[in-house]
């Protein structure tokens, strides 16, 4: 394998030299010749991807958020006259608004029933529809991974967009690699896993049903775990940089990470693998597994198991740290005074 490579891929190998060594920080080929990676240019391409992708989401939720405020207090009368609508409109706070988003989230929670008591023994006892608009980001995701699929087998040469290849000096395949897919058996169980898991954690206390908070942690867990992906090829898994990383499935493992965290007791099982155990204990034992399989390796089973043990880790933090206070409800009182500064709300 080794001689094929140095034989079909060197010239290749040359001319991404010749190209791309310049950008960022490189790191040089050991002595079999293997290409550079960089790594400052990605971190950093990578790292403003998230912090856009966040604002975006947070902009869009409290603009939407502002119009439903003003269009309340239309319907409650408290708008009278065009300039009795211009005073309203600029004493819109951004606590009203968080005040807003909680009772609505109240409200949605007592019509549809999720406020009821939650089985601690199954995730079954309380699974919502992955079909409810709360869920949106799901249905989304599905279509987006399943059209780009297809693409990509309708026309072949689209797929080098949508794979991550360490040494190619592509930056924005950090991103799109997330929508790519191997096989129709790959993205059937990561579509799969997606749709048990993420109607849960969408609805429990760190995003609290907010489609914009759970997009922006769904986008900014795969950039996250596809840049652990890149930077994994520096060290330990050198011989991965001329290989494709592509799939959902570190995003995937951000959601299974949040929703053990946050349900450490509901059981899960694993496919064709009979029987079940408490999350806590499944995301224990799948970190584990995923360390052996990127520091000793697994031949017979060639996964990304830097970007899944990312994902597990940006998953579980975000719980444990609180991420919608941390992190969602700064960006978000940052988009508001954003758009207020520019008369948008």
């Amino acid at each position: 394998m080794l001689r094929w490579w140095l034989v079909q891929k060197l010239p290749s190998r040359i001319f991404a030299r010749r190209r791309y060594g310049t950008y960022g920080t490189s790191y040089s080929g050991d002595a079999f010749g293997l290409p550079h990676v960089r790594v400052l240019g990605p971190t950093i391409w990578c790292t403003t991807a998230i912090g856009a992708t966040y604002l975006g989401c947070a902009a869009y939720e409290v603009y939407s958020d502002a119009q439903e405020v003003k269009r309340g207090r239309s319907r409650s009368g408290w708008m009278s006259s065009s300039s009795s609508s211009s005073s309203s409109s600029s004493s819109i706070t951004f606590e009203q608004l968080e005040v807003d988003r909680a009772l609505s989230h109240v409200r949605g929670s007592y019509w549809s029933g999720s406020d009821r008591h939650r089985s601690r023994g199954t995730m079954d006892a309380w699974t919502p529809s992955w079909l409810t608009e709360s869920s949106g980001v799901v249905r989304a995701a599905i279509l987006a991974n399943a059209g780009i699929y297809a693409v990509n087998n309708l026309v072949p040469s689209t797929w080098m967009h949508f794979a991550h290849i360490a040494s190619s000096g592509r930056n924005y395949t950090l991103f799109t690699s997330m929508f790519g897919h191997a096989s129709l058996m790959h993205l059937g169980f990561n579509m799969y896993a997606l749709t048990q898991f993420a109607p849960h954690v969408q609805q429990n206390k760190i995003f609290q049903g907010s489609n914009s908070h759970f997009a922006a942690f769904y986008l900014g867990s795969g950039l996250a775990a596809s840049l652990g992906h890149h930077l994994s090829t520096v060290w330990p898994n050198k011989l991965g940089r001329m290989s494709a990383g592509l799939g959902a499935s570190g995003a995937i493992m951000a959601i299974l990470a949040s929703f053990a965290m946050s349900e450490p007791n509901a059981q899960i099982g694993i496919m064709f693998i009979p029987g079940s155990l408490p999350a806590q204990q499944a995301l224990m034992g799948l970190t584990l597994f995923e360390l052996y399989g990127l520091f000793i390796g697994i031949p017979w089973l060639p996964l990304g198991h830097a970007a899944h043990l990312t994902g597990l880790v940006v998953g579980a933090a975000y719980v444990h740290f609180d991420g919608r206070k941390r992190l969602w409800t700064p960006t978000r009182r940052l988009a508001f005074y954003s758009l207020q500064r520019v008369n948008m709300i």
